[in-house]
């Protein structure tokens, strides 16, 4: 929704060998040899142990944890999950977080605020109710054209 503001990716092929692997040398080596300037990331929420150690701006979009335990069935190993997820984020700096509900009761209204965070042009999309995996645009290497 983005990506006439920013050129965007959601969840390159690359971004899933950052969990492939344990060692974080190996996870952020990853990060510097694929990600370009100018060039918004969407990660996998499975990524986050590498936010920290990534300079620049990022967005944390999140679901309340009663959300998150709700959708999954969740268990006390998906609540320690999430909680680890948003410590990462924590330990990060220059982080905009996004609540899921507030994306999707006005997703133009967060573009404009994830664009302000970024200092960049919000450029919105005709066709903003779409799902990214089902549309085929998550694991590319090739920006979205919307």
């Amino acid at each position: 929704m983005l990506s006439r503001s920013i050129d965007t990716v959601t969840e390159p092929k690359w971004s899933h060998d950052i969990r492939s692997t344990d060692d974080l040398k190996v996870k952020l080596k990853l990060v510097q040899e694929n990600h370009k300037e100018n060039l918004l990331v969407k990660y996998s929420s499975l990524c986050t142990e590498v936010a920290p150690h990534i300079l620049g701006k990022k967005v944390f979009l999140f679901r309340d944890i009663i959300d998150h335990l709700q959708k999954i069935n969740g268990s006390k190993d998906e609540a320690k999950f999430w909680l680890y997820r948003w410590n990462n984020l924590l330990e990060s700096s220059d982080v905009f977080f996004l609540q899921a509900n507030q994306f999707f009761t006005d997703k133009h209204k967060a573009c404009e605020d994830v664009c302000n965070h970024f200092n960049i042009e919000y450029k919105p999309v005709q066709e903003i109710d779409f799902h990214v995996k089902q549309a085929g645009y998550n694991h590319n290497e090739t920006p979205i054209r919307l």
